[in-house]
C-alpha cells in the first residue's frame, strides 16, 4: 500500500511539472485559437438557455407529480367513518338477502308436488343445494341487528 501511494505521488508530481512546462511554451501560429463569431456564440447561448428552461420545467412537473402522489397516498388510508359504516351495513344486508333466498328455496321445496320431488330425487339435484336438504324443518333467519 505504501509503494502504491509513493508511485501515485510521483506520477502526480511529474504530471504537474509537465503541465507547468506546457504553459510556458509559446503557441505556434498553426495552433492559435481563432476568435469565434459573435452570432454563433449568441445562438449557442440561446440554445443552452432553452435547454435549461425545458429541464427546469420538467423538474417542476416531476415535483408536482411527486407531491400529488404523496398527498393522494396519505389521504387514502384515512377513510371516512360513514363510508365504513355504510360498507358494514351493505355486508349485513347481503347476508340477510342470502338467508331470505335460502328460506324461499326451502319453502319452494316444501310446496313441490310429489312428482316434482321424485324427479328431483332421480336427478340427485337435492343434494347440490343445502337450502333444499330438509324442507320440513322451520326456516331460521337471523335476528335483526
Amino acid at each position: 500500500m505504501r509503494i502504491l501511494n509513493r508511485v501515485l505521488l510521483v506520477l502526480v508530481f511529474f504530471g504537474l511539472i509537465g503541465m507547468q512546462a506546457g504553459g510556458y511554451r509559446q503557441p505556434s501560429a498553426a495552433s492559435a485559437i481563432e476568435p469565434q463569431d459573435a452570432a454563433y456564440l449568441d445562438r449557442r447561448i440561446s440554445m443552452l438557455e432553452n435547454r435549461l428552461g425545458s429541464i427546469e420545467s420538467s423538474l417542476r412537473m416531476l415535483e408536482q407529480q411527486a407531491t400529488s402522489q404523496r398527498s393522494g397516498a396519505a389521504s387514502q388510508p384515512t377513510r371516512d367513518p360513514e363510508t365504513a359504516l355504510v360498507r358494514s351495513e351493505v355486508g349485513i344486508l347481503n347476508a340477510r338477502l342470502r338467508e331470505v333466498e335460502c328460506g324461499l328455496v326451502h319453502l319452494d321445496e316444501r310446496t313441490l308436488s310429489a312428482s316434482a320431488k321424485e324427479a328431483r330425487k332421480r336427478t340427485n339435484a337435492q343434494t347440490a343445494d343445502p337450502c333444499r336438504l330438509d324442507p320440513e324443518t322451520s326456516i331460521q333467519l337471523s335476528t335483526r341487528r
